[in-house]
């Protein structure tokens, strides 16, 4: 089975669990201490790789991992770590308590965006974690990683309510799951991941000035990678997430398809104005999902305009 690993400083790990079996869209990271964890661990049909990843590296058993978020890119596949490693708990935020162990109306809620189909096909059926293999996380809970060194949970609300960035400041790392939003694989730039029924720019931003004031060496995001300009790709991406709200506030008067295509071609006029290269281009716009951004921005819009 393929395997995409690679070792950063301090004994961090980045695992490509490829995805919907593309490389360069989900990254794990393993965190190798005296008292070791997984962070995220991708969708259901994922986790064979993620699996095959780490026991390339020798490892046999993990017992423990931490959730940014209840996405279900981000947790299907806790689950089948839970079957598999008996031991193995999770932390994650509260409402995981709820979900998990009942992952149904997560993956309706999923599915009533991506269909039944698509959901299982791409990211896969998600099984029902014990709760008593569920940590809730507390705000600035620290979590020993062994010998002094702690990851410290720090609650993020903007993209999801249920979110998690986790700071090693041995490393000075910052997971941020999903709060950044994408960059792929360049590193340059940063293009917004703003879903409904969350988005909320103002909690958004002020978690990222937050997050600014560590001191941060490497972002690690789950779409994708290690990064080692932390400062100038947040203030990037609150930038760019001002600009494409106020394109959408140029299309309330078409309808949601329309705003789509209006926005996708857009977004592509600017990265090709970059010059950056068409399969780059190409990757950021089929893993964009430019209907649910539309969704995610008008909910916002209309939630500011009628509070």
């Amino acid at each position: 089975m393929k395997q995409d690993v690679i070792k950063f400083d301090s004994e961090i790990y980045q695992i490509d669990v490829f995805m919907e079996n593309k490389s360069g869209r989900m990254s794990c990271y393993y965190i190798d201490s005296s008292n070791p964890i997984l962070v995220e661990v991708g969708p259901s049909n994922s986790f064979p790789y993620l699996i095959s990843s780490l026991e390339s590296l020798g490892i046999s058993e993990v017992k423990r991992s931490a959730m940014t978020h209840l996405h279900l890119d981000h947790i299907g596949g806790i689950g089948h770590l839970v079957e598999k490693y008996k031991e193995h708990f999770v932390y994650v935020h509260e409402l995981g308590i709820k979900h998990l162990p009942n992952p149904e109306k997560l993956w309706k809620a999923v599915s009533d965006v991506y269909t039944e189909e698509w959901l299982s096909t791409n990211w896969g059926e998600i099984k029902p974690t014990p709760i008593k293999n569920i940590h809730s996380l507390q705000d600035k809970e620290l979590i020993d990683l062994g010998n002094g060194r702690k990851l410290e949970a720090i609650y993020g609300p903007g993209h999801a309510k249920h979110h998690y960035t986790f700071y090693d400041e041995y490393s000075k790392t910052l997971f941020m799951g999903d709060t950044l939003g994408l960059i792929y694989p360049h590193g340059d730039f940063v293009q917004p991941n703003l879903p409904p029924p969350d988005f909320n720019k103002e909690l958004l931003f002020k978690t990222l000035d937050d997050l600014k004031k560590l001191d941060l060496k490497y972002l690690g995001l789950a779409h994708f990678g290690m990064h080692a300009n932390p400062y100038k790709l947040i203030e990037n991406a609150k930038k760019n997430i001002e600009e494409w709200l106020i394109f959408s506030k140029n299309l309330n008067d078409m309808s949601d398809k329309t705003a789509t295509e209006s926005i996708r071609s857009w977004v592509r006029g600017n990265y090709e104005f970059l010059n950056i290269d068409e399969n780059t281009i190409d990757n950021y716009i089929q893993n964009a999902n430019f209907q649910m951004q539309i969704q995610g921005m008008r909910n916002y819009l209309a939630n500011k305009k009628n509070p």
